[in-house]
C-alpha cells in the first residue's frame, strides 16, 4: 500500500491532463471510426474480388453465393443484410450479424459483402 501511496504523490497535475487527454482521445476515436463506415440503401455482393449482386436493402431476399469452398447464404431484410450459412470452418462471418453499415466478410469462402451507396447508379469515390 506505501508503494502506491508513494508512486501517487509522484504524479504531478501535468501526468494527469496527459491521461485525460489520452482518454478522450481514445473514446473520440470509437465514435470516429464508427461514423466512417459506409452505409446506404444497397448491399453489393462479391467473390474472389466479382461483384456477383448489387441488393436493394429495401427489398427483402435471400441470394446463394458460389464461392470456392461451398454456398453461402445471404439474408436482406428491413434494410439490414447478413450471412445466415455458410460453409466455413469458424462461422465467424455468421456471428457477426445483423449489419445496417460497413461490411461482413468471409475469408475461407471468398464472400465479401459491402454496404454502401443507393439505387442511383452513380458511382462513388470508394467504389471507383
Amino acid at each position: 500500500m506505501s508503494l502506491l501511496k508513494e508512486t501517487l504523490k509522484e504524479i504531478t497535475i501535468y501526468d494527469w491532463a496527459l491521461l485525460v487527454a489520452l482518454i478522450l482521445l481514445s473514446v473520440s476515436g470509437l465514435f470516429l471510426v464508427k461514423g466512417l463506415a459506409l452505409s446506404g440503401n444497397t448491399a453489393s455482393i462479391e467473390v474472389n474480388g466479382k461483384l456477383l449482386y448489387r441488393l436493394s436493402l429495401n427489398e427483402d431476399r435471400t441470394v446463394e453465393v458460389h464461392g470456392p469452398i461451398g454456398i453461402t447464404r445471404v439474408e436482406v431484410k428491413q434494410g439490414k443484410i447478413r450471412i445466415t450459412d455458410s460453409p466455413c470452418p469458424n462461422k465467424l462471418c455468421i456471428r457477426q450479424g445483423w449489419i445496417k453499415r460497413g461490411a461482413i466478410i468471409c475469408l475461407p469462402n471468398r464472400v465479401v459483402v459491402t454496404i454502401g451507396g443507393d439505387d442511383t447508379g452513380e458511382v462513388d469515390a470508394i467504389s471507383g
